[in-house]
């Protein structure tokens, strides 16, 4: 289960001029502090490395969240147009330059601040809606401002007004948008699959698993290159726009992340992902019975033979034994083939509903 951790090398984030790709590890306090009283928790983050961290959908979850028409951002366009090379050198050399780790403030913006912010950021990113002024960076202009000398947040005791809220998304939006510009990002080659087939591939399987339609919801892509060989990895996600005002209007909605092998074009991995869902720990004694019952073993199988449309008869199933599933509410079902590929497919306790379906290839396989 331990595999590549996709977004910890690759983070996706829907601020600037829609989605762009940074590195975590070559800006790891850029991502790490990014809208970090406004992000999802980390149990809310899709990521191979730790996939039970994540609260995932039960079947009964009701709503896709799409839209007929997609909302069009043009920040990247409006950044281009007024940031200055002296801002973009400025903004690097405050990256590279912090050592402090999340974001250093003099307090921290209260609940409903946090909504305000969560639809703001969209209406910064979908409406053109822009604050007067940009966020100050030294002291004696304001009672919100960012000591950039110091890297340090200073907020007034009273409740940011909308103008600040918006200084706030714009200054990381700037962010964004600098390191953008120097991250090189790897590229397909020619022996790849590209980035349409890829979110085709990914939209095929999640319609199979889970019987939804993402063509109308937000998608990304993202490319990368992993281990000696270089092996390349296509991470598709699907979410509903306007995320940020779903959150702070309390609303249920789901995500989906795909994992794709660039050469061979198999899907890896195929996960939903549900914010809100509640998880049921299992207890020794549920996990006992759970054992005993064939019926888990059962879904698992229908799952990748029925939806997932295996031809490969299953040679082997077992349990896979794991405290941290149990802490989560995940019964994991290890399914053999033939050829001695295999699936792992996660389901929520107890309603049996996947969460996740990952795909291990034969040795020597893909």
């Amino acid at each position: 289960m331990k595999r590549k951790n996709v977004l910890a090398a690759v983070t996706v984030l829907a601020v600037s001029s829609g989605l762009l790709t940074v590195s975590a590890l070559t800006v790891p306090y850029f991502v790490g502090s990014m809208m970090a009283n406004a992000a999802p928790s980390a149990s809310e983050v899709s990521t191979r490395e730790d996939k039970p961290a994540m609260r995932l959908a039960s079947q009964k979850t009701p709503v896709l969240k799409v839209e007929g028409k997609a909302p069009v951002s043009t920040v990247r366009e409006y950044l281009q147009g007024i940031m200055t090379e002296a801002e973009i050198q400025q903004i690097y050399h405050y990256v590279d330059n912090s050592k402090m780790e999340g974001e250093p403030a003099s307090r921290t913006m209260n609940e409903r601040e946090l909504k305000r912010l969560k639809i703001l950021d969209e209406q910064y990113v979908y409406e053109g809606v822009r604050p007067q002024k940009p966020l100050p960076l030294k002291p004696g202009m304001s009672s919100f401002y960012l000591d950039i000398e110091n890297d340090y947040f200073v907020y007034p005791a009273r409740e940011l007004t909308d103008e600040e809220l918006l200084q706030y998304v714009d200054w990381y939006a700037r962010v964004n948008f600098a390191l953008g510009k120097r991250i090189v990002k790897p590229e397909p080659d020619a022996k790849d699959i590209g980035k349409e087939e890829a979110l085709s591939k990914a939209a095929d399987r999640i319609k199979r698993l889970f019987d939804a339609d993402v063509t109308r919801m937000e998608a990304s892509a993202a490319y990368n290159k992993f281990g000696p060989e270089q092996q390349g990895e296509w991470f598709l996600h699907f979410q509903p726009y306007r995320v940020g005002t779903l959150n702070a209007n309390g609303e249920a909605y789901l995500m989906y992340d795909v994992y794709i092998d660039s050469i061979s074009g198999k899907v890896l991995d195929t996960t939903v992902v549900n914010p809100s869902y509640k998880r049921t720990p299992i207890t020794p004694e549920m996990n006992k019975k759970i054992r005993q019952d064939p019926s888990w073993i059962e879904a698992a199988k229908s799952i990748v033979i029925k939806k997932q449309g295996e031809g490969q008869a299953i040679k082997k199933s077992s349990f896979i034994q794991d405290t941290v599933y149990d802490k989560r509410g995940v019964v994991a079902v290890a399914l053999e083939l033939e050829d001695g590929s295999s699936y792992i497919a996660e389901l929520r306790y107890p309603e049996k509903a996947l969460r996740c379906l990952i795909y291990h290839p034969a040795k020597g396989g893909l």
